[in-house]
């Protein structure tokens, strides 16, 4: 079954809907980082422009643990519930783009890993009317985005790698796992998705092979 995303980009390809993809990050990623994302996003969408929200790190360099332990500590307290200036620069970011495709338009918005998180923060000052245009593709979340908190969505889904280490940290996307109820007739929700390399590190990573291939099909 092709992914919704993909057919309304076809869609809005020859005048139909118009479409906005936008793109949140997880920790760790710089300017350098997102513009590469987003040509690469752009590749996999047949050239359509992704516009990213981005979300800043602390690491000055790769092996920069300490700016990591800080990424890791901001992160914490969003999961506490704590609205950073992240959160508060995703939901402009996002009626921005809502503003933009109108009435009929619908945004396809890809949260990865703290993206997720962050996401969750934001949709709580969206209305109802704003988040109905939003399609919410999730990967590796630090938080699951579902139907039950948010039902004006025009869509949820939350992929988990089965080996992704975030899964220890969001019980309802890990009893789900465990339940064996990986989607529902009325929504797909949670699907749970073969590792491709084994490496959990990797496996989480958007560009990696497990989530990147998904993104690219």
């Amino acid at each position: 079954m092709t992914p919704s995303w993909i057919l309304i980009f076809f869609i809005s390809a020859i005048g139909a809907v118009p479409t906005r993809v936008t793109w949140v990050n997880g920790i760790g990623h710089n300017l350098e980082h997102m513009e590469d994302g987003k040509n690469l996003l752009s590749h996999m969408f047949g050239g359509k422009e992704v516009q990213f929200c981005h979300n800043p790190t602390a690491m000055a360099h790769e092996e920069d643990y300490v700016g990591l332990s800080t990424d890791l500590l901001q992160a914490g307290t969003q999961k506490f519930g704590w609205i950073t200036g992240e959160v508060d620069e995703l939901v402009r970011h996002l009626r921005e783009a809502v503003k933009s495709v109108g009435k009929k338009g619908v945004v396809i918005h890809i949260a990865h890993s703290q993206g997720a998180l962050i996401t969750s923060l934001a949709a709580k000052q969206l209305t109802q009317e704003e988040r109905s245009h939003i399609e919410c593709i999730c990967f590796g979340g630090a938080a699951a985005i579902t139907r039950a908190e948010f039902p004006s969505f025009k869509r949820l889904v939350n992929y988990y790698s089965v080996n992704d280490p975030l899964l220890f940290v969001v019980p309802s996307a890990s009893r789900r796992l465990q339940s064996g109820i990986f989607t529902s007739v009325e929504e797909d929700e949670y699907v749970f998705l073969t590792p491709r390399s084994g490496n959990p590190a990797l496996d989480h990573a958007l560009f990696g092979p497990t989530y990147c291939e998904l993104v690219a099909w």
